[in-house]
C-alpha cells in the first residue's frame, strides 16, 4: 500500500528546505573585510623595484662593519597588518636577516611592534623582482598619518650576512638611517643611529585590514526575491 503526502505536507517540506537554503547562501555571502594598503613603493612587471641599487644589511662577518637599515614611512590607513613584502636580494655570505616594525620616536625607531627573524631571500642582489614575503601576521595595528620604522638588520653582530634592501623603482623617499652595532636582532632602543637624511628608501609594502565590512545588499535582496518567487510557483503548480 503506498501513502501520498498531503499538499500541507509537501508545501511545510518545501518551506523548511527554502530556509536552510537561504541560510546557508547568507553564510556563503557573508561580508568580507576591506582589504587596504598602508604602504606601498613597488613597482610592476619586471620593475618592482631598483635591481641594482640598495641599502647595506650585513654582519662584520664579511664587510668588517655591522649594517642595519632603518626606513621611516606613514601609514595610509588604519587597521590590522596582516603582510609584509619586502625587496631584498642577496649578495654573499650568509642568506639570513630580520624585519622589524618600530613607532617612530624623534625622527629615529622608537618602540618596537613586533619583529620577524630567520628571513631569506630567494632573490640574487642585481635581478629582480622575487620579494621576501611575511604572511600571516596578526596583532599588528597601524594608525592613519602615523609614521614608523621598518628596520632590516643581520640576525647577529658578527654574521656573515651580506645583503641589499633594493632602492624603491617608484621614487618614494623618506628618512634613512643606518646602525652599525648595538641594533641587531631587533634590539632598536639604544641603538646609535647615523641619520642620510631624505633618500630613495627601501622597496617594500604593507598590506592588511580596515575592520571594516564590505556589504552586498543587492545580492541578499535578489535572493529573498527569489525564494519568495520560488515558493509561489510550487505553491501554485501544487494547487494544480
Amino acid at each position: 500500500m503506498f501513502g501520498f503526502e498531503s499538499e500541507e505536507e509537501l508545501l511545510k517540506k518545501f518551506a523548511w528546505s527554502l530556509c536552510l537554503l537561504a541560510l546557508a547562501l547568507c553564510v556563503s555571502s557573508l561580508p568580507a573585510m576591506a582589504q587596504t594598503s598602508f604602504f606601498d613603493d613597488l613597482g610592476t612587471g619586471t620593475n618592482v623595484y631598483n635591481c641594482c641599487e640598495g641599502w647595506t644589511v650585513s654582519g662584520t662577518g664579511i664587510l668588517g662593519t655591522s649594517f642595519t637599515s632603518a626606513n621611516e614611512f606613514t601609514a595610509g590607513a588604519t587597521g590590522s597588518v596582516s603582510q609584509i613584502d619586502i625587496g631584498i636580494g642577496l649578495a654573499g655570505g650568509t642568506n639570513s636577516f630580520f624585519a622589524a616594525l618600530y613607532t617612530a620616536s624623534g625622527n629615529e625607531p622608537g618602540t618596537l611592534i613586533a619583529q620577524w627573524d630567520n628571513l631569506s631571500s630567494n632573490e640574487t642582489f642585481g635581478q629582480c623582482c622575487n620579494l621576501v614575503d611575511i604572511t600571516g601576521i596578526t596583532g599588528v595595528e597601524l594608525t592613519a598619518g602615523t609614521s614608523y620604522f621598518l628596520v632590516l638588520g643581520p640576525t647577529n653582530l658578527t654574521a656573515t650576512t651580506f645583503m641589499a634592501w633594493n632602492f624603491n623603482s617608484t621614487g618614494a623617499t623618506g628618512t634613512d638611517l643606518y646602525a652599525t652595532s648595538g641594533c641587531q636582532n631587533g634590539s632598536g632602543n639604544g641603538c646609535s643611529w647615523n641619520s642620510n637624511g631624505t633618500q630613495t628608501i627601501g622597496a617594500f609594502d604593507i598590506v592588511g585590514s580596515t575592520g571594516q565590512t564590505v556589504p552586498e545588499p543587492s545580492s541578499l535582496l535578489l535572493l529573498g526575491t527569489g525564494l519568495v518567487g520560488a515558493f509561489g510557483t510550487i505553491r501554485r503548480k501544487l494547487k494544480k
